[in-house]
């Protein structure tokens, strides 16, 4: 979406200037000028709604995504025909990394020089990692404030 925002919003505004010159060139009473200026002004309103309607089938698709995530998980986690490794093995990845995050940043903060010289970077790039994948864990399992917010605007949104 930023990148056609970015394409017409840099561009549309020349454009609508140019066109504006070439219109006061042309047209030749006030009338005209202001018939012209009116339709110059609706073009742009309906470009901004037409971005703004972008934006919201985007986040549409975004929302949709997670949730049929999440009916994946509670349609697998719910069938009594799967295994008890496949039921669970996303509880068991989250708990993992949780704990390998915490311990890593144990390891770090109070066993520092434990950790060798020559795989010190290493170790906390993998900190670095295992840190965004424990708040993506979160997110999934206890919800994204910024997602309800988004998801409350758009819903918002689409009742008008």
């Amino acid at each position: 979406m930023s990148f056609i925002s970015d394409l017409f919003s840099g561009g549309a505004g020349k454009l609508v200037d140019s066109v504006g010159n070439v219109l006061d060139k042309v047209v030749t009473t006030k009338g005209e000028i202001m018939q012209q200026e009116l339709e110059m002004k609706k073009a742009e309103l309906q470009y901004q709604l037409d971005t703004k309607r972008l934006g919201v089938e985007e986040q549409k698709n975004v929302l949709q995504d997670v949730d049929s995530a999440r009916q994946r998980s509670t349609s697998v986690e719910t069938n009594v025909n799967a295994s008890s490794l496949s039921k669970n093995i996303g509880s068991y990845l989250a708990i993992t990394t949780t704990l390998l995050t915490f311990v890593l940043f144990y390891i770090v903060i109070f066993r520092n020089e434990t950790i060798k010289a020559e795989v010190k970077d290493v170790v906390i790039y993998v900190l670095g990692v295992l840190s965004t994948i424990l708040t993506q864990v979160f997110s999934f399992y206890f919800g994204s404030s910024q997602g309800s917010v988004d998801k409350s605007k758009i819903i918002e949104g689409m009742g008008k």
